[in-house]
Order: structure tokens, then sequence, then C-alpha cells
């Protein structure tokens, strides 16, 4: 192997080089420098392809062992084992989403219902004065609200009217292209994830043929590095998610038993939301504790047409949020430390950097993978250093080898052959 094409100069003149070269790009592009339709439309190609590849790569190891499960236990064909995998795994996202969405959309439908009750019509109509006042403002930064004032004043015309249709079909376009992108991405990720599941060793031999001979060994050790770090970071994960769970059933499942119409059956729910959405770094502790802070809050909307002076859902609601503030201490400070290991441990300043970068790039999807991508490049580091420092270590042997006393050892050999000659 040619070790000139690997040292450590030549890595950090190949890094820098593709650091500025992607800097540059994404800095061009957030700028609008990039005013080529062309480039453009190419740019959000890639991307629309890129982020199903992207959630089906990393769910892939998820997916993966529970397929090579099904196949073992039932005896079916890799390709029906993996399906079946995969639309188990459909129905239990989904089902989560279904039941967190649902609920929250429940209890806030009682929760306004409970309010117009209780205010009164001067408040009401102060409400809807505001949501009034706040579509008035959307439609004149839009400049709806210009083209209808004049449409209204000066009549109708046909460049008027074409305005204004302009304007509304910019909007249900928009609309339309995040709905299709959505679309897209739910068709093509299970698509992506059955042959990811299937022709994995192929797929990765043949991507790790097309690099050169001389650094071939390195993608090689580089792809089972970053496998690892994966899968220690979906096993890490997937065992926080049961202590996170379990955590909540039970802090929730004691407040249970002083607070009425708060069943140990809801705090087995409430506990199992919260540790599901765990996973969604930062953002997914806030989802899980409003799911439990709105349904007590609904109950206290509902106590106080009974009894105003029933405070008790209240001092329920602090407590609750009293304990996702202790669970969260907790799993920051010991369990995820211990869990994740040293291979997946992120310092906080890149984990965030990661969210703002990838999120702004791929958007929510990229905001979920932000961290595991944010691993991988790490190992890609971590690895780096290591061939920098085994290379050092070989040239400072090459500069200055050690020279073993070989004379003395001839002599005393010549020595022993005159007196065996005497003998």
């Amino acid at each position: 192997m040619n070790k000139n094409l690997f040292t450590k100069e030549k890595l950090m003149q190949y890094l820098l080089i593709v650091s500025i070269i992607s800097i540059s790009f994404i800095g061009l592009y957030y700028l609008q420098l990039l005013t080529s339709p062309v480039l453009i439309n190419i740019f959000n190609a890639i991307k629309a392809v890129l982020i199903p590849f992207l959630i089906a790569f990393f769910l892939s190891f998820l997916i993966g062992p529970f397929s090579l499960w099904i196949q073992k236990t039932f005896k079916l064909p890799k390709g029906i084992s993996i399906i079946i995998a995969i639309l188990f795994g459909i129905l239990f996202i989904f089902g989560i989403l279904i039941l967190t969405v649902g609920f929250i959309l429940s209890q806030l439908g009682g929760i306004f219902s409970s309010l117009l009750t209780m205010i009164d019509n001067v408040a009401f109509e102060q409400i809807i004065t505001d949501i009034i006042a706040a579509i008035t403002e959307y439609l004149n930064a839009t400049g709806i609200n210009d083209i209808i004032t004049e449409i209204s004043e000066n009549g109708a015309s046909i460049e008027r009217l074409f305005a204004f249709l302009g304007s509304v079909l910019l909007i249900l376009t928009g609309i339309g292209s995040s709905i299709l992108n959505a679309i897209v991405i739910l068709a093509l990720t299970p698509v992506f994830m059955f042959y990811l599941i299937k022709e994995k060793t192929l797929i990765f031999g043949s991507l790790s043929k097309v690099a050169p001979k001389s650094i071939r060994h390195h993608v090689v050790e580089l792809g089972i590095r970053s496998d690892v770090v994966i899968k220690n970071y979906f096993k890490g994960q997937g065992l926080m998610i049961l202590i996170v769970t379990m955590i909540f059933v039970f802090s929730l499942g004691t407040l249970s038993l002083f607070i009425p119409n708060f069943s140990f059956q809801h705090a087995i729910i409430f506990g199992i939301i919260m540790g599901m959405v765990n996973i969604i770094p930062y953002v997914g502790a806030w989802i899980g504790i409003s799911v439990p802070v709105i349904f007590l809050l609904s109950l206290h909307l509902q106590s106080q047409q009974l009894s105003p002076q029933t405070n008790i859902y209240l001092i329920a609601i602090i407590a609750v949020l009293a304990i996702n503030m202790i669970e969260q201490a907790i799993e920051s400070s010991i369990i995820q430390p211990n869990i994740l290991g040293k291979q997946v441990h992120i310092h906080p300043l890149a984990i965030l950097s990661s969210f703002i970068f990838f999120g702004g790039v791929f958007g929510f999807s990229g905001f979920l993978l932000a961290v595991p991508i944010a691993g991988t490049i790490r190992a890609a580091l971590q690895y780096y250093n290591e061939q920098s420092v085994l290379y050092e270590t070989s040239e400072a042997v090459i500069v200055e080898p050690e020279i073993t006393p070989v004379e003395p050892l001839k002599k005393s050999r010549s020595a022993r052959s005159k007196k065996k000659a005497t003998k």
C-alpha cells in the first residue's frame, strides 16, 4: 500500500478541500446566490431521494433484527420476513402517532368546550377579535388583503383577478408541495428499507469496491465502525425508552393514588407515550409531558364548573412537571452516559450544532437523524486520528531503526567452534 497517499498531511489536505467545498455550496445555497432554477431543482431532487434513504438506512438497524427473528422463528423466506417486519414497524409507528395525536385533540376539544362555558361573552368576543386580527395580519403580509381591497373598491378586472388567483395558487402550491414531499418520503422509505435489509452485504460490498485499492481497507473498517456506532445508539435508545417508560409509569401511578379521575391505566398510557417520544432529542420530552398536562388541565376546567375552590388538579400538574424535571436530570446525568457508552457519547455542543445543521438542510427528518449521523461522523474522525498516530509511529521506526548487537554473537560462535576443533 502506498503510505504517501494516506499520510496525515494528505488527509488534512483532503479534509480541508472537502470542508471548503461543502461549506461553500451550503453557504451559497442559503445566501440564495445559486439563482439558477436548474441547480435548485437538482438540489431538491437529491434532497428528495436522500431523506428517505437516510431514514430507511437508520431504521434498517431496527427492522433488520426483527425480520431475522421472524425468518428464523417461522421458517419464512427472507423477503417475506422483511415485508412483515416493515409492516409491523409502520403499524407500530402510526399506532403511537394516532394514539398520541387523537388523545391530545380530544382533550383539547374538551378544554375548549369547558372554556366556552366559563368565559363571558365579552371575553369570547375579544378572542374572536384577536383571531380575526391575526388572520388580517397574515393576509397583509402575503399581499392578498391589498388585492381584495382593491377589487372591492375599484371593481374586479382581469389583471386583479389573475393577481388574486396567483397569490392563492402560490400558497396552495406550497402546501401541496409539502404534502407531496411527505407522500414521497412515506412511499420511498419502505422500498429503500426492504433492499437495504435484503441486499445489505451486496450493496455495501459494491460501494467499498468503488474506492481505490490503496484505501479500500480503510473504507471497509470505517463502515464496520459506523455500523457498530449506529447499532449501539439504537440499542441504547431502546433500553432508555424502557427505563424512561418504567420511571414515568411508576411515578404517575403513585400520583394517581391521590388524584380523582386519574387512574393507573392513565399512568400506563402516559408512561408509554412519554417513553416512546423520548427518542426525539430535546423536543420529545416536551411533547410527552404535554399529554398528561393537557389531560389534567381538562379535568381542572371540568371541576371548576362544579366546585370552583378545587385546585387539586393544578397541584397534580405541578407534580407532573416536577417529575419530568427530575427524570430529565437523572436521564442526562446517569442513564444516558452509562447506557449509550463512549462510542456514541457526543459533546452537547456537537449535538446542538448537528441539530441546527441537519435540521436546516433536511427539515424534521434531519432533526431526528442528527444524533446517529453525528455519531457516524465522530467514528470517522476517531478512525482518522488513530490512523494518523499509527503512521506517525511507523515513520519514526523507519527514521531511527533499532540496531541489534550482531558482532558479539558472531565472535562467540567462532570461539565455540575453535574449542570444539581443539577437543
